[in-house]
């Protein structure tokens, strides 16, 4: 499963991410694998190339996420 931890993510992006979800709480890239689902992984990288203003491949992460509801509730924000 690809993560944002592929991708280097920063402390500030984690800080970022998690204000996303409060109750879900990025600490570390190990408990991250443990605890992460492929879509939540997929929409984790959505929101870390939203951050960094890489429309483009977040959209690519975006159309990844096969649950139409989740990926509704993604892109409306």
């Amino acid at each position: 499963m690809e993560t944002i931890f592929d991708h280097n993510v920063t402390g500030m992006e984690i800080e970022l991410l998690n204000s996303f979800i409060p109750s879900n709480i990025i600490r570390n890239r190990e408990k991250y694998v443990c605890n992460t689902c492929d879509e939540k992984s997929k929409a984790d990288l959505y929101h870390l190339f939203i951050l960094r203003g890489e429309t483009s491949k977040a959209e690519n992460y975006l159309k990844k996420i096969k649950d139409p509801d989740y990926k509704y509730i993604l892109s409306s924000f």
